[in-house]
């Protein structure tokens, strides 16, 4: 992938790149979120939360026939510090009943501590269904995605977004709940539904839809293998009157910090592994295994923005950071992915880690990044300017 130096620049407000997938903005102006947020139609957090009732009012009242009597919503969880978050608001503040859905990952790739925060989700009281992938499919298509992509966590993710939507078929189910709003709160336009808490268009995220299917096929061939990563057809799901609703809109300071906080006050344990070495600077993120702060350093190198961008964005938004304080936390972490992880991974997908950081150095955008083949890329931009000469 190449750009012209030019079309790399930042939100002026927040720390969002021009680069950012189906995001769009022109220099100078600012991002997608960011002008959501100043446009915002519901400006105070009750009327949002009653902006949000009406519309869950509106949706059960359109089909009540054969309801599941058990459950009225479906909320996807990981068992994290966003999942935690809104199975507790849905079923406190909206006095629903959430059946959790759970795509875990193999045993090999599963952490400890991510087992015992999806336990604290029962322990809270929750029915939970969990899935998990064929062992030796999942790291096939990890491998597959990783070289076709230069995405460790495509296959995984397209199965979590995937088998939602199938267990509220299966459960005669009509409302699934999801937390961020890709379009409005981190830039995602293909996602953009009708209001701020329409996520119908979901499977239009760039995820589910970046490539064709051939690389699933030809390292999973039979449909046993390859069904749970498939996405319903968009249609089908409508046709069955089932609807996908964002949370993250609705709830009040919707942001890394606060659902860390929220969730660990809740039970949730965060990492004991320095940031560091994952780039993770609340330790509160991909606690259910590690593979995925390889994708965020990955993603980092492509776009010029990581898991620490993410996170102030948010910060700067409500208030509770200064740009140039988002900066230096941003500076440090970015891009942060330690060879411990870098090795394990080798060592899950069975190649070297010379052949790692061969295929990573195809994906980095060298208008970004200077590559040395004896070292990780170089930076050649200066983070919230743009690029140096």
């Amino acid at each position: 992938m190449s750009i012209k130096n030019n079309n790399f620049h930042y939100c002026p407000n927040c720390l969002s790149t021009s680069l950012r997938p189906n995001g769009w903005f022109d220099k100078g102006s600012l991002c997608f979120p960011c002008e959501s947020d100043k446009n915002m139609v519901f400006t105070d957090y009750l009327s949002r939360v009653n902006a949000l009732r009406s519309y869950v009012s509106e949706l059960k009242s359109k089909d009540t026939a054969n309801l599941n009597p058990q459950y009225d919503c479906v909320v996807g969880v990981s068992g994290g510090k966003d999942s935690t978050r809104q199975a507790l608001w849905v079923r406190e503040r909206l006095g629903m009943k959430p059946l959790l859905v759970c795509v875990t990952y193999p045993p090999i790739q599963s952490t400890e501590l991510g087992k015992d925060n999806l336990t604290n989700l029962i322990e809270l009281g929750f029915d939970i269904v969990t899935y998990t992938p064929a062992p030796d499919t999942s790291r096939k298509l990890t491998r597959e995605s990783f070289y076709n992509f230069g995405n460790v966590s495509k296959a995984t993710e397209m199965a979590l977004h995937s088998q939602v939507p199938k267990v509220a078929m299966i459960e005669n189910i009509k409302l699934i709940f999801w937390g961020d709003n890709p379009a409005t709160q981190t830039g995602d336009m293909a996602t953009l539904g009708k209001n701020v808490f329409d996520g119908n268009n979901l499977c239009k995220m760039n995820t589910l839809t970046d490539g064709d299917s051939d690389w699933i096929l030809s390292a999973a061939p039979l449909k046993s293998q390859h069904e749970t990563y498939f996405y319903p057809d968009a249609s089908y799901i409508e046709s069955q009157g089932i609807n996908t609703l964002y949370l993250g809109p609705a709830l009040d300071r919707w942001t890394m910090v606060d659902n860390s906080i929220f969730s660990i006050l809740h039970g949730l344990l965060p990492n004991n592994k320095s940031s560091i070495s994952t780039g993770d600077y609340l330790k509160t993120s991909m606690l259910d295994e590690e593979y995925t702060n390889i994708n965020m350093m990955i993603k980092y190198y492509k776009f010029g923005f990581g898991r620490a961008t993410d996170l102030v964005n948010g910060l700067i938004r409500d208030g509770s950071m200064t740009r140039k304080e988002a900066i230096d936390i941003v500076e440090e972490m970015d891009g942060r992915c330690s060879d411990e992880i870098i090795m394990s991974f080798c060592d899950y997908i069975e190649i070297t880690v010379g052949e790692f950081w061969g295929v990573v150095n195809k994906y980095v955008n060298k208008d970004l990044f200077y590559i040395s083949k004896s070292q990780r890329p170089k930076s050649r931009f200066k983070v919230g300017e743009g690029l140096v000469s």
